[in-house]
Order: C-alpha cells, then structure tokens, then sequence
C-alpha cells in the first residue's frame, strides 16, 4: 500500500439505487476529477474541474477515456464536489462524484476515475488515511467501522458517540492531567533543590490517584459497550413445550419461529440479531432437550447442547404448569459459566412448579422472571412480564447506568487491554508515592501510564495492529 498514491472507489452500498457515489483521494484528485468530470452551466462552463471551488457541489457531464478512447465519451451526468486538504474527511485533496446508482454506470465511473490515473483503493484505506493524516484518533475510526456495522440503535448509538470524539475527548483529558503531574515531577528531579515538599507529593498522590479512577471508570464500561457493540450470543433453552419459540418471537417482536402444541417443533436453531434491554443479542431459539428416538429430533437436540455450551447469556425457560422434570434438574446442572435468567412461562395457568422447585430454579440462575408468553401475544404489544425480561437482561448488562450516548464507553478488547495495562502502572504510581520512593520510579511508572493511555488512541501503536482494525473496514470507507 503506497499512501501517497491517489485513490478512488465507489463509497455507496453495491446493486441498483437512485445514485452512488465515488470518492477519489490524494495529491493527484483534483487533476483525476479533470479528466473525468466536465463543468456544466454559464457560471462553470468554461472552468476544468481542477479549477473548482473548494466543497461546492456542481453540476456536469462525466466523461471516460477508461477503454482507450482517443475522444472522451458521455458516460453520465451528475455531481462534483472537490475538496483541498487539509479540509477533508482524509486531511488530503479529495474529490467526491455521484452520478446514478446502476450497477453497470457505477462500475464505469469508477474505470473512468481508475484510467484517469488513480488506483484502486484498498479496504479502509480512506479511513486509514484520516487516522494518519490526524483527522480521526484510531478510536473514532474503530467507532467509524462500528457505525457502518450497525444493525441496532444502541450499536448505532455508541458508535455516533465514539465517532463524536467522546471516549478520545475523556481519554484525552486524563492523558493531559497525568502529563501535568509528569512535568511537576521531573522539574523536582531536574532542580533538586526546589523541594517539593509535603503538599507537592500529596497534590502528585491526588493527581494519580484520580488518573487511576478516570481509567478504571472507563474500565467498567466495557460490559455494557462490548454488549452492544459485538452483541451477546443469548441462548433460549429448555424443555419441549415450555414455550421458547413463543419466547423467540415475543423477543424479536415478529412471528419468526413455528408455534404448535406438539412437542419437539423446533428441530433447527433459529438465529436473529435484536436490540433488548439496551443490548445487542444474537439470539439462537434451539430445540427442546430431550430424550427421543426421532432421528431429525435428535440432531436439533444435539446442536441446541452446542448451542449451550458456546452461550454467553441462557434464557431458560420452564412451564410453571407442571412440575420440574430431572431432565430440567440436569440442564441446569450442566450449564456453562455465563450470564443466565430463567423465565417460568405460563404464569396464566394453575402453578405446577413447587416453592422448592422456583427456589431451585432462582438459585441458579442470574435473574427470574415470572411471565405468560400467551398473554402477551394476545395482548399485542410488549408490556408484561416480556418488559421485566429486558430489564434483567440490561441489568446484567448494566443499562441502567451506563448510558451509550451520554458516557464515554469502550467496547472493544484492544481498549481495554490498553487502558487495564494503563491502570496497572497508576496503581503501581500511586504505591510508590505513598511509600516515598524515588521520584524517578514514579516518573517512569507514569511515563508507562501514559504511553498506553496515548497508544488508545493510536499513538504509538504498532503496524500490525493499525492493519487489523482498517482490514475489517469495506472498500470505499
């Protein structure tokens, strides 16, 4: 990957759609948009493109020379827009050309811009670009591939945030603080002989000692962030006939799974990708465990323990109709260690279940929740017991208290690998101050500190880990 070449690729979805875009970036942009783009109007007419003003949408004709065509050809009419860096999402001169959106005139435009002297661009590279340039801290492009991934609101609202510059801004903010307290510290070493004194190492004490509580606040969000943002494989388990598939269909607000009084209707996993409770759940409905000699049953039975044992969240679901049945006693035994609520269907009918029985069932689990499943689908709408179970599913989650929007959240292992290392030197900082040890060591736990709050955002960190993230990103972004 050479960044100093130009590049161009189409920005908008692939397929049919009322226009697409191509976006070109780089020193050569305005000179490629010349060569594929001709002014239209009284006011532009006689003007290259290259002579354009700066984020000014224009009107005209693309042209094309991509097939070796001595004479340019007509190929559409759209518009322009020219950017000079450092103005721009990239920091460098772009050019941004929408025209119609089939799928046949997309890919011409783009053979135009390519054949005008600009290479195709690779994926993220654009966005890669802005993080190099300065225009974007490496946590709002990793919020940046997020938002483009989103598939919930709250996935599209923790991303707009980070995107937004709020978790840089926080991090940002104690990264200053703990480089203020640096400065004190090695003006101490440098003149000896302007003692700090006492109420010099109590206001560096105090300075580390909030630095440490500002990274360890971020430290705690990272339940609730990586939640929404990679979601919680949730798993609906639990006998044939206790009603999960109803329980899948309440869940997800839409009739997706076969809903029968014959036991063993599921035979397959359904899966779906819904917002619940504040979080992001990629929800599997499974077949009821059981014993049976139905070979097709069998399989689904098979594939529902699969299904258990990979599971980050079980939602459990018994018939409170009839008593608790060992096979039940045995699931929950086997269970993985992971977040689990138990959901005692059926509250409609006569009880079945025994106080012993919901005590052992409460024991086991997380959170309970007591609800009829029948009841709130003939009711149409998602009040009831289907309420109480996103709230305890956001409490485990934490969706009370820490908010997407408001909070400065981090969601993924890279941050808080980062800000835990980070975490690590302030405590060993703060030790060492309350102790009386050498200002030098101090210094270099916090130089230490620093380091991984800076790299967070991109600073200093490694090429490796810069491919990894802007490999996952699309072409075009």
């Amino acid at each position: 990957m050479n960044l100093n070449d130009t590049i161009a690729a189409v920005s908008t979805p692939k397929g049919k759609g009322g226009v697409a875009m191509i976006r070109i970036s780089g020193a050569n942009s305005s000179d490629v948009l010349s060569k594929v783009f001709r002014p239209a109007g009284t006011k532009y007419a006689d003007k290259s493109a290259i002579d354009l003003p700066p984020r000014r949408a224009v009107y005209g004709t693309i042209i094309s020379r991509a097939n070796g065509e001595k004479k340019a050809i007509e190929i559409d009419s759209g518009v322009a827009v020219l950017y000079r860096a450092p103005a721009s999402y990239t920091g460098e001169d772009m050019a941004e050309i929408t025209c119609h959106g089939g799928t046949y005139i997309t890919g011409t435009v783009l053979s135009a811009a390519l054949a005008a002297g600009a290479r195709h661009a690779e994926a993220g590279e654009f966005t890669r670009r802005a993080f190099l340039n300065g225009k974007l801290t490496l946590t709002e492009a990793e919020a940046v591939g997020t938002l483009l991934d989103a598939d919930t609101e709250e996935r599209m609202l923790l991303a707009s945030s980070a995107v937004r510059g709020r978790l840089s801004g926080e991090i940002s903010e104690i990264a200053d603080r703990l480089s203020d307290v640096m400065t004190a510290l090695y003006a101490a070493i440098d003149y000896p002989e302007e003692d700090v004194g006492d109420e010099g190492e109590r206001e560096a004490l105090s300075a580390v000692t909030a630095a440490e509580n500002s990274v360890r606040r971020l430290l705690s969000t990272y339940r609730r962030g990586r939640a929404v943002a990679e979601g919680v494989r949730c798993v609906i388990c639990g006998s044939p006939n206790a009603g999960k598939s109803s329980l899948y269909n309440l869940m997800a607000g839409e009739e997706l799974a076969i809903v029968t009084d014959i036991p063993g209707t599921t035979r397959d996993v359904l899966r779906e990708t819904i917002s619940f409770g504040g979080v992001t759940l990629r929800l599997a409905d499974t077949a009821g465990l059981r014993e049976t000699g139905d070979q097709v049953e069998g399989i689904g039975v098979r594939r529902a323990e699969e299904e258990i044992r990979s599971a980050e969240l079980l939602i459990s679901v018994f018939d409170s109709s009839r008593r608790l049945t060992e096979e039940e006693r045995l699931m929950i035994d086997e269970y993985p260690n992971c977040a689990r609520v138990a959901v005692i269907n059926k509250s409609d009918l006569p009880t079945g279940l025994t106080k012993d029985e919901i005590e052992f069932i409460k024991l086991r689990h997380d959170k309970t929740v007591v609800l009829s499943c029948f009841e709130d689908i003939k009711n149409n709408d998602c009040r009831g017991g289907i309420d109480d179970l996103a709230k305890a599913v956001g409490d485990l989650y934490d969706a009370g208290s820490v908010s997407v929007t408001d909070d400065a959240v981090i969601w993924s292992a890279r941050q808080e690998a980062t800000l835990r290392r980070a975490a690590e030197y302030l405590t060993e900082a703060k030790t060492a101050l309350e102790a009386g040890d050498y200002t030098d060591a101090v210094c270099t736990l916090c130089e230490g500190a620093l380091a991984e709050l800076r790299g967070t955002d991109g600073r200093g960190v490694g090429e490796e880990i810069i491919d990894g993230i802007f490999s996952r990103f699309c072409v075009g972004k």
